[in-house]
């Protein structure tokens, strides 16, 4: 008997489990049709005169180095990325600095709490539910009931306690791919279990905020005509992620 996913219908689906179970992106990364997945390729920090990486440059300065960075070393961009690109112009892709900066703060805000489940290293290949447990402190399928039963738009419904599993597996899998790409780009720095408010550091050697949206920071500031205008764009990029991380 083929079972029901009917909760993950309008989901964006990633990848699959098991016999074909469905894992969606990170709801948090999805507009539209279009999933704006962290990328941290475009790696460079300002360097100190004597080499060293200037982990507590003022915040006006790493935004004069950013902008004239980000206009001048987009890299090629990946298949999804070039999809938003394409699409800019539609009402679901659209990209400014402050819009970027609010999807990037509800994320991260989101991401700090997730996943609410822990998975063996074979889930993927079993799709074995009962081999999935809830991890200390973490946000229980009773309780995800009690917090949304009564906030639910007309023809909506509730996640299963299945299709909440396969929705928390996502946030895994997209964790620890961030993980591991952060690793490899940013190998002198380190991910924090929280950031600072700071625009340049978030601390000495810890992922600044903007690192993995630079691509997409870098589409926006593309069509600013002015120097003075793609600063502004960066200042409300953190304006906007504060803001949200605040929540």
């Amino acid at each position: 008997m083929t079972r029901e996913f009917s909760g993950l219908a309008d989901r964006i689906v990633w990848k699959t489990a098991g016999e074909e179970l469905p894992v969606p992106w990170p709801e948090e990364l999805c507009v539209g049709s279009f999933v704006y997945q962290k990328d941290y390729r475009m790696n460079a920090f300002p360097k100190t005169p004597g080499g060293d990486i200037w982990h507590d440059i003022p915040d006006e300065k790493y935004f004069l180095w950013l902008a004239d960075y980000l206009l001048n070393n987009r890299p090629e961009l990946l298949p999804e990325q070039e999809k938003i690109f394409c699409s800019r112009a539609n009402d679901d892709a659209k990209i400014s600095c402050f819009w970027i900066g609010d999807l990037a703060g509800w994320y991260e805000n989101e991401a700090q709490s997730r996943p609410n489940y822990g998975y063996p290293s074979d889930f993927s290949e079993t799709g074995d539910f009962s081999s999935v447990k809830l991890r200390d402190g973490g946000f229980s399928y009773e309780e995800y009931v009690d917090s949304w039963k009564d906030t639910l738009e007309p023809g909506e419904s509730l996640l299963t306690r299945e299709e909440l599993i396969l929705d928390e597996y996502g946030w895994y899998l997209a964790i620890e791919e961030e993980k591991y790409a952060f690793q490899k780009y940013w190998p002198d720095f380190y991910k924090a279990e929280s950031y600072s408010m700071r625009a340049g550091s978030a601390g000495l050697l810890c992922e600044p905020p903007d690192a993995g949206w630079r691509v997409y920071l870098a589409l926006a500031l593309q069509v600013l005509d002015s120097k003075e205008k793609r600063i502004k764009g960066l200042k409300e990029f953190y304006h906007a992620w504060h803001e949200m991380m605040g929540k």
